[in-house]
């Protein structure tokens, strides 16, 4: 005989009644003063709970933001890149600069994204580090630096005759880059299990950049939170959540449908589970 057991009830073996050679108030007594009270673990996710309702704003006008993570900059402590662009300086300090930490990343971030989506890539990647003007090349982009945050594509995933390939600005910093390849990841997954002409008959032809840019935005913001980046997924969230493009607008629509996990708990639907996701 099987006994299903709920993870929340494991002291009562099943849903009977507790042992009663338990003391839990004299065993709850002897563990809090070895710091299983009110300990650092317990804190940090009293913090994130209290700020999973909090709302982020990006203030217009000439609020600096650095332009990789659109973490606030305060003074003069900032980079100001070539292309005007300015990374705060824990960006600078996580710039990936060598192609086997390159690899890494890329490695991680794709053996993470299966478990997180429950996903699986049955297909061969090529992976190219590139410059930013190839970037820019590639994504049709030009580049205007304001003093706000300015997101900027930092690669892209293309179809070949002879594959997938997956295109990463080089000298990016670690957490834009993990983003980065998430969303990117996320467009190969579309092109290998979705039937485009299914999604365009569903949704308009004209709304193929929403269900896409979509899915791929929220699928990128939920990752940073299952991965416990959590200021990062915010600031994401709440950026991608302001935009007026179809980013925006997707990402919108994805996040009412799939409410983004904040806590890291597993989770049970996701817009991967569906031919038709929306």
């Amino acid at each position: 005989m099987t006994v299903k057991i709920d993870p929340k009830r494991y002291l009562e073996y099943g849903g009977i009644e507790p042992a009663r050679s338990l003391d839990g108030t004299a065993a709850l007594a002897y563990l809090q003063p070895k710091g299983f009270g009110e300990n650092y673990l317990e804190q940090s996710r009293a913090a994130v709970k209290r700020r999973a309702g909090e709302e982020l704003a990006f203030e217009p006008g000439t609020a600096n933001y650095c332009d990789f993570c659109a973490r606030p900059l305060m003074g003069g402590e900032y980079d100001l890149l070539q292309d005007g662009r300015e990374r705060c300086i824990s960006c600078s300090r996580t710039v990936v600069t060598t192609n086997e930490g390159f690899v890494a990343i890329y490695q991680e971030v794709r053996r993470n994204l299966e478990i997180v989506f429950d996903i699986h890539f049955s297909v061969g990647i090529t992976v190219r580090m590139e410059n930013a003007k190839a970037i820019a090349r590639g994504t049709n982009e030009t580049y205007q630096p304001t003093p706000g945050f300015d997101a900027r594509v930092l690669g892209f995933a293309s179809q070949t005759t002879g594959g997938y390939e997956l295109h990463i600005e080089n000298g990016s910093p670690k957490l834009p880059s993990i983003q980065t390849i998430a969303h990117e990841l996320t467009h190969i997954w579309q092109y290998r299990n979705w039937n485009e002409q299914a999604i365009e008959a569903k949704y308009g032809p004209g709304n193929h950049g929403l269900i896409y840019e979509g899915m791929a935005s929220w699928a990128m913001v939920q990752y940073s939170y299952a991965t416990n980046e959590v200021d990062f997924a915010r600031r994401e969230a709440a950026y991608t959540r302001s935009r007026d493009d179809e980013y925006g607008a997707g990402f919108r629509f994805f996040e009412e449908r799939y409410p983004l996990r904040v806590d890291g708990g597993v989770l049970r639907d996701t817009p991967f589970k569906h031919a038709l996701p929306l």
